[in-house]
């Protein structure tokens, strides 16, 4: 029998219930913010930082349900990726450093080992310093090397990159592929490029800036000054990325015959 008290309350319906909370979702970059503070939570606070290891990132990709060679990839990218160049030569002239990926489908090994041998034979470079994720090759600079120079250039299929400076970059994805990476550094030919427009537009502006203050017409004269200038450094630019882009094709090239077995 019912209370009084009862028939005086509503019956739950769904009318008056409380709805749910909507499931708030996640954005790519909230998720991998939220996974890289939940590996530093599981790690020791009160121990140095010694980061994660490879295979570590490898089990927690599989755990997400990602391939482990493309979680491999995303390592040897995010580890060989340069910092981010600022200063007013890039803004002006453009960036020092002409990078070039590609998988290859072939062990990280016997990559390296034609890419090496390679490099020392034909293009007679020799290993500069050992990086832990890249090697650094330079020219070589004896007498020998340039007499081989010039027999090779007689007899050559293929035109020498003809690089001081080059970058290599081998990473194992799996047993079977690596991911190759070259670069090759142009800090030297910008700031030479940049130099020499500096300096030959100096003296210019000196006996510019000397005729315009000794004259009655100074305005018109100045405005006359701006685009000389200007036509100076629009044409350095245009210059060093005309070399930017050789520079990319030679890296491509490189990458074209490596992955087609045409190193010779």
């Amino acid at each position: 029998m019912d209370r009084p008290e009862d028939r005086d309350l509503p019956a739950p319906t769904p009318a008056n219930q409380p709805a749910p909370a909507p499931t708030r979702r996640l954005t790519t970059g909230e998720l991998e913010a939220v996974i890289r503070r939940a590996v530093e939570l599981q790690s020791d606070p009160a121990g140095p930082d010694e980061g994660v290891s490879e295979a570590d990132v490898v089990r927690i990709g599989q755990e997400l349900g990602l391939e482990p060679a493309a979680v491999r990839r995303a390592v040897a990218e995010v580890r060989g990726r340069a910092p981010e160049e600022r200063g007013a030569l890039t803004r002006l002239v453009g960036p020092a450093t002409v990078r070039a990926s590609r998988v290859m489908p072939r062990p990280a090994a016997a990559t390296s080992t034609v890419l090496d041998r390679y490099l020392r034979k034909a293009e007679l470079m020799v290993p500069q310093r050992r990086f832990p994720d890249r090697t650094r090759y330079g020219r070589d600079t004896s007498l020998a090397a340039g007499l081989s120079r010039i027999g090779q250039s007689l007899s050559r299929s293929h035109k020498p990159l003809r690089m001081n400076q080059l970058d290599i970059s081998v990473s194992p994805l799996d047993d079977a592929s690596c991911l190759v990476e070259v670069s090759s550094e142009l800090r030297g030919v910008r700031g030479g490029l940049a130099g020499g427009v500096m300096g030959s537009t100096g003296g210019a502006a000196t006996a510019w800036a000397a005729t315009v203050w000794a004259t009655p017409i100074a305005d018109p004269l100045m405005l006359l000054g701006v685009p000389a200038l200007a036509g100076a450094w629009l044409g350095m630019r245009a210059i060093y990325e005309s070399i930017y882009s050789t520079t990319q094709d030679k890296l491509e090239s490189l990458l074209d015959r490596l992955e087609h077995d045409e190193l010779r």
